[in-house]
């Protein structure tokens, strides 16, 4: 499994030794989205008693899907990001009970944070439980439209819009084209595909030296 993002970072306070450290990554194999479903199930539907028709919204596969894990594959949380003409969706951010007061939501939510601007998005939208508003305003996001309720919980619309310099993903095309190929977990580091065309470079290199 490729294991990036370390969650704590030197000096930040540690969970407990029974809790062990934590990975959070996007989604890349079934037992990682297997695993991200879980802690949905047992947060939303056991915990909220969110019905699973409404939980489980088809939207699933339309989504980045993240998973957090400890270093014996314990999943611990989980989110989702939807991508839209201008703006990042955050949806189903989720933190199973026991591992609440770590500081993990606040990690969870600077994860994705940074994926979107990654992608270019500097604008971001969301629909928290009202009682989280105020964890959502301490990063910036402020309130738009009017309260609404789904699932038996009541809601607010919060946007977030940032006024970074970002880099788009859209000047790869016409020059560097494979960037756009790496998996979405190693996006600084050259794809798999990149080292194949740098193999098919060499080879072309050494076939052509051969006939010199």
């Amino acid at each position: 499994m490729m294991t990036i993002h370390q969650l704590h970072k030197p000096g930040a306070t540690m969970a407990s030794p029974d809790h062990g450290d934590l990975t959070i990554k996007i989604v890349e194999t079934e037992d990682e989205r297997f695993k991200a479903m879980l802690v949905r199930a047992i947060v939303y539907m056991h915990e909220q008693l969110c019905p699973y028709s409404e939980e489980f919204d088809l939207n699933d596969h339309a989504a980045t899907q993240i998973v957090g894990l400890t270093a014996t594959g314990e999943p611990v949380l989980t989110a989702r990001i939807r991508y839209f003409n201008g703006f990042a969706k955050i949806e189903r951010l989720a933190i199973r009970k026991e591992y609440r007061g770590l500081g993990y939501a606040h990690r969870l939510l600077s994860f994705m944070l940074d994926i979107g601007r990654t992608k270019g998005f500097s604008r971001f939208y969301l629909h928290a439980q009202a009682r989280l508003r105020e964890f959502y305003e301490g990063y910036g996001f402020r309130l738009v439209g009017d309260a609404f309720s789904f699932s038996d919980h009541d809601y607010v619309e919060m946007e977030l819009s940032e006024q970074l310099q970002l880099v788009s993903p859209s000047m790869h095309i016409g020059s560097t084209p494979m960037v756009l190929n790496r998996p979405e977990n190693n996006t600084q580091l050259l794809g798999p595909l990149e080292h194949g065309a740098f193999r098919c470079a060499k080879r072309i290199a050494a076939t052509e030296r051969s006939r010199g």
